[in-house]
């Protein structure tokens, strides 16, 4: 009896007001998506949309297939998560952060005595192509995070914890997650990222901590990367 009321409660704090079916529609507009934006980054496009509004524009489309499904289910935008939360768990997941980037690490060590340029090594390399790297730290730093928590763990992890259970939910939605980028040199690191960021949700059923920890990933990540461009001689050329 117990065990049954354990489960009922279980199942209960899982549940989300849409259908399995949801995740692979939001999936399919989001991979349409993404094959607009490869064939746009690839025609040399990558530059002046960083220079511009149109970074915004695209992390506007990664809502895209949310309001296709809200709208459809009359789902109320608060079912992703926009909760209350306990601070701490921030605090958790900044304590966890140094092993995700132990993995980060060696993977990027790997790449390079592969000879094969890093993540790290494009963003230098966009920085130095902007004239302002205002749009692309305003879309990174705040925009990006918020968009992508909305979709990746508010819309995808919770369902795919309801359906699968919270680990498999997280490996799935977070290889998704690397996927999106569109950038085989940061699957891992972005899957990795991924799972942290589920495992966050999952302890608070609050979207703002992946969200806050996102925006500090990418803050330091993106300052880091900036700083280093002013520096003489980084990048040659």
């Amino acid at each position: 009896m117990e065990q049954d009321q354990l489960s009922a409660a279980k199942e209960a704090a899982y549940a989300v007001p849409w259908k399995p079916m949801d995740h692979w529609v939001g999936i399919l507009l989001l991979a349409l998506i993404d094959a607009a934006l490869f064939v746009s980054v690839s025609q040399g496009a990558g530059a002046q949309l960083a220079q511009n509004a149109g970074l915004i524009l695209i992390q506007l489309a990664y809502l895209l297939p949310l309001v296709v499904v809200f709208a459809y289910r009359r789902i109320h935008p608060k079912a992703l998560g926009f909760g209350r939360f306990q601070w701490s768990a921030l605090g958790i997941g900044c304590g966890l952060l140094p092993l995700a980037y132990v993995v980060i690490l060696a993977h990027n060590v790997l790449l390079m005595l592969l000879g094969v340029d890093t993540q790290g090594v494009r963003v230098l390399e966009l920085f130095s192509a902007l004239e302002s790297p205002l749009w692309f730290m305003l879309v990174g730093v705040i925009f990006a995070p918020m968009v992508e928590e909305l979709f990746f763990r508010g819309f995808l992890f919770q369902g795919f914890r309801r359906q699968y259970g919270w680990v498999k939910g997280a490996l799935f939605s977070s290889l998704i997650f690397g996927a999106a980028h569109l950038d085989l040199t940061a699957f891992l690191p972005t899957a990795v990222l991924g799972f942290l960021l589920a495992y966050l949700y999952h302890r608070t059923n609050s979207v703002w901590v992946p969200i806050l920890l996102h925006v500090l990933v990418n803050a330091f990540g993106l300052c880091a990367a900036y700083a280093t461009t002013q520096l003489p001689g980084v990048i040659p050329g």
